[in-house]
């Protein structure tokens, strides 16, 4: 079974593609904005609603979350809420390849960094996958 989420983590990263901690100590918004997967052929872009991070699938670097959801993109990541400096938890990762749900937790590991770690049941069965962050310039 911990073989399989590995393996379904590692293959949700490869196929979506793939803050600095300083600056998100206490602000949700530290990790805002767009990622890419670590496989390199997604993006998901971070957003801030209610006090909690939320991430888009988006097909397009220039699309909004609200043009991605009317092109039909799956919603990654919900409800996850500051645990701690740098960390977020309590949030739920969507593998839109398997239609599963995953439990999860979000770490700034740098600026350029996110680390993005889900499991099933347990936090110790699970795996993760790092993204990077997509400069807007």
């Amino acid at each position: 079974m911990k073989h399989l989420l590995i393996r379904c983590l590692i293959l949700v990263g490869l196929l979506l593609g793939s803050t600095s901690i300083t600056s998100a100590s206490t602000s949700s918004g530290g990790i805002t904005g767009l990622w890419q997967t670590a496989g390199g052929n997604g993006y998901i872009r971070i957003y801030e609603k209610n006090g909690a991070l939320f991430g888009q699938s988006v097909g397009h670097l220039q699309d909004t979350v609200q043009q991605a959801r009317a092109k039909g993109r799956p919603q990654i990541l919900a409800n996850f809420v500051p645990k701690r400096p740098g960390e977020w938890a309590q949030g739920r990762i969507y593998d839109p390849n398997n239609k599963i749900y995953f439990h999860g937790t979000l770490t700034a590991l740098d600026p350029h960094e996110l680390k993005v770690y889900g499991y099933i049941g347990f936090p110790w069965l699970g795996g993760h996958t790092i993204w990077t962050r997509v400069s807007t310039n």
